[in-house]
């Protein structure tokens, strides 16, 4: 029988198909006969070795399968499509001495030739690292055609940027985006194309190729002409170094406690510059978001003339912006929501480190920053600190599962050519004190447009997954707490935060440390992502009504859109998106954008390997169980915000390595009772795993004290 699959490989040199549908992508369980008639439905076929070299992670193929007593295997396969381009390995020898790459073992365990003038020029480079392009030879194997990054030795941070990008964004190429590119109306192969070139350039630590792209097209709200708002005061404040600077704030208040404090968020019009259809607007669609990376420059979604340049919101210009301005009352409440697009001038570039400064006491950072418009800048600053002070107020009296996550203390960051230790938030309170103003106009924006009947992408948050509230009901019982919110009938997701809440709470007030844990960590890993949707559902992530993404313009292509949504509706004139339109961008922008924040992850889990390699960290840390496999034990490290897994052999202390744990069937706790998900348990640092990520082994059951940072400035 021959099938179409998706090909994943596994480290021991064989691999498995799994069927798909005609899209390539849906998995469909196939039904085949073995050899003595017997029906049987399998999900997924075994890839021996020697089917398994010929194939790179993630290819579609069409495979003759047949079944026998030891299961289903495939015999021969053809690659139909291979989205891979790049490939990341390590230049090795034949014994001929030829030079050849052995792929990453996520890509595929089959040697990679070489063209002959990049085995050249690769014959120096023994056990290095290197990303290529690559083309499918005749036999399909992969055959190196170019070097885009390296060779570099395996722990450099240029060498972890690379194989992240080619391990994270090659697997989300634009075909592997349900509905493709066309569904957005981009050309396919232009998309593949612009996406090949971002990694290339990500990979070798360049900006992107954003670069000088034309923006002429079609501009909603063209003949717009601008609210003068220059006389008003109003800064910008930002990391030091940034440059894209797309939000200013100014804020007024009286200094009485009973008045409002009026809010104006300015952010920058670049839908009044990046015309809908331009090469510009195209390549913005494509990549859907600006790149960060730790160990490289950003790769602007957008041409950095114009977003660190001309619409950058860069102090003493005159520049034009969308702005939302409303009135925050002494409980926090806002009203009077106005939407406008004006002309603002900023008086001052802040940084959080100086309005943190500020906030302790000492103006001197500010009034340097500020300069002349020293006196506007610190009034504005005061206006920005109680609007925020009151939002903080009432987003506390909101239930939501926020409060159960817990932030990251310290994070990788890179130097030159090193790796050092740094805070996750070096100044907490002063981008604390933004986001809350960012979120408050986000959400003013959401409840205009629903007010106006505007259709745009939302920010959507369902709160508990529905896949997961199985799980978190069978926690709920183990501690003996009742969450009648997500009975079938009486389910209500709108008041299952609170439920939670309050069963932590009771869980806390009478000394059940352990099955308050087990509820936290249980309710934490049932929640759902956020998404984009052109339905104004509720964010019960926020405990809001309607949400959208407004503030970053430069940065997010969803906010770009609603952006030109506003710029029409301002001018009287359709929209440019109807809901078809925005629900096939919400699917593309979710896939595309949530390519770039996993890369981003990739690289920072990476970094922290290396970082602990090089025993930045000594002693032990606090890990939380949240959740338990026959593998072994899943864990979060929260000091460092960081992922990782505790073997079962490791975890039982016997060495062998089919050892498994007896878990039940929701994974929160072993049959013998040993291991539960929601304990702390002490961690140490043990290594890397087979697949080059960082490996912890348990150091026994005492409460773990925090490791000591040896850089005590970090």
């Amino acid at each position: 029988m021959q099938l179409r699959a998706r090909f994943q490989p596994h480290r021991r040199g064989f691999g498995f198909l799994t069927p798909v549908a005609e899209d390539g992508l849906t998995p469909e369980p196939v039904t085949l006969a073995d050899a003595e008639g017997e029906a049987t439905t399998v999900s997924r076929v075994f890839a021996p070795p020697p089917v398994a070299r010929a194939l790179v992670a993630d290819d579609l193929v069409a495979a003759d399968v047949a079944a026998d007593a030891k299961g289903v295997a495939a015999s021969t396969v053809e690659v139909l499509q291979r989205p891979r381009r790049l490939l990341v390995g390590t230049v090795g020898r034949r014994k001929s001495g030829q030079p050849i790459v052995t792929p990453d073992p996520a890509l595929g365990s089959g040697a990679v030739a070489l063209a002959e003038g990049l085995a050249h020029e690769l014959a120096g480079a023994l056990d290095e690292q290197v990303v290529l392009l690559a083309t499918p030879g005749t036999d399909g194997r992969p055959v190196a055609q170019a070097l885009v990054a390296g060779p570099h030795p395996a722990t450099h941070p240029d060498a972890i940027r690379a194989r992240a990008v080619a391990l994270v964004l090659g697997g989300a190429a634009p075909s592997l985006v349900p509905g493709g590119p066309q569904a957005v109306g981009l050309d396919a192969a232009a998309a593949e194309t612009t996406h090949l070139r971002l990694m290339g350039q990500l990979a070798a630590g360049r900006r992107g190729s954003a670069a000088g792209l034309d923006r002429c097209g079609h501009v909603p709200g063209a003949r717009l002409s601008p609210v003068d708002r220059r006389d008003e005061p109003c800064v910008t404040i930002d990391a030091a170094r940034s440059r894209e600077l797309d939000d200013a704030v100014g804020a007024s208040w009286d200094g009485r406690a009973d008045s409002a404090v009026t809010v104006a968020v300015h952010i920058t019009d670049v839908a009044g510059a990046v015309g809908l259809g331009s090469p510009a607007d195209l390549h913005a669609r494509t990549v859907a978001a600006t790149a960060y990376l730790a160990s490289s420059p950003s790769a602007p979604m957008l041409d950095p003339e114009l977003s660190e340049g001309a619409r950058s919101l860069v102090a003493g210009q005159d520049r034009p912006v969308l702005s939302v301005r409303f009135a925050v009352d002494a409980s926090g409440g806002v009203d009077g929501v106005t939407v406008e697009h004006a002309m603002v001038r900023s008086r001052a570039k802040l940084s959080y480190g100086a309005v943190e400064q500020w906030l302790e006491g000492d103006p001197k950072p500010l009034r340097t920053q500020a300069r002349s418009q020293a006196d506007a800048a610190a009034s504005t600053v005061a206006g920005i600190l109680e609007a925020a002070r009151r939002l903080g107020v009432e987003r506390d009296a909101r239930e939501t599962l926020e409060d159960l996550f817990e932030p990251a203390e310290l994070t990788p960051t890179v130097e030159g050519e090193a790796v050092r230790l740094g805070l996750a938030e070096p100044h907490a309170e002063a981008f604390r004190l933004i986001e809350r103003v960012m979120v408050a106009a986000n959400e003013a924006v959401g409840d205009w447009l629903v007010a106006h009947e505007v259709p745009a992408l939302y920010r959507a948050h369902e709160g508990i997954d529905p896949t997961r509230q199985a799980r978190l009901r069978a926690a709920a019982d183990l501690t003996g707490e009742r969450l009648p919110a997500l009975d079938a009938d009486q389910g209500d997701p709108d008041r299952v935060a609170g439920q939670i809440l309050g069963a932590v709470h009771d869980l806390a007030a009478q000394g059940r440390t352990a099955d308050r844990d087990l509820l936290i960590a249980a309710a934490t890993g049932a929640t759902a992502r956020a998404t984009y949707d052109p339905d104004p559902a509720r964010h019960r992530g926020l405990g809001t009504t309607a949400y959208t993404h407004f503030t970053s313009p430069l940065r997010r292509y969803a906010d770009l859109s609603v952006h030109r949504q506003i710029r029409a509706v301002l001018a009287g004139e359709d929209p440019p998106l109807a809901i078809g339109d925005l629900e096939a961008l919400a699917v593309w922008l979710g896939a595309r954008a949530g390519a770039l924040a996993r890369l981003e992850a990739r690289e920072r889990a990476d970094l922290w390997t290396r970082l602990l390699e090089l025993g930045e960290l000594t002693g032990t840390e606090t890990a939380t169980v949240t959740g338990l496999s026959p593998a072994g034990l899943r864990i979060r490290l929260p000091r460092l915000g960081l992922p990782g897994f505790i073997l079962a052999e490791q975890a039982l202390g016997t060495g062998e390595e089919a050892a498994r744990l007896e878990v039940d069937e929701h994974g929160l706790r072993t049959t013998s009772g040993q291991w539960r998900v929601g304990a702390r348990i002490a961690v140490r640092f043990d290594g890397r795993d087979h697949l080059g990520r960082a490996a912890w082994r348990l150091v026994g059951q005492e409460p773990a004290r925090p490791a000591s940072n040896r850089h005590e400035g970090a």
